[in-house]
């Protein structure tokens, strides 16, 4: 849930909250959309992941656009 994302040192991050009872080994896969896309892609290197952050600078370096991100758990 609160998935943002964060400008720091020129690095796009995306955060996320978890729920306290999370189950242990859950895992995550992010997915990012351009504003206007209908298709949202997978951020390979953040496909089963286990921490709450995923970087998405290269995703998301043209900074006139505006972007979408989404966590599965």
């Amino acid at each position: 849930k609160r998935a943002v994302f964060s400008s720091i040192n020129f690095e796009n991050i995306l955060t996320w909250e978890t729920e306290a009872d999370i189950p242990p080994g859950t895992v995550f896969d992010v997915q990012y959309k351009q504003y206007g896309e209908k298709s949202w892609l997978n951020k390979r290197e953040c496909q089963s992941i286990t921490q709450p952050f995923c970087n998405l600078t290269h995703e998301t370096e043209n900074f006139t656009e505006h972007y979408y991100a989404r966590v599965r758990a």
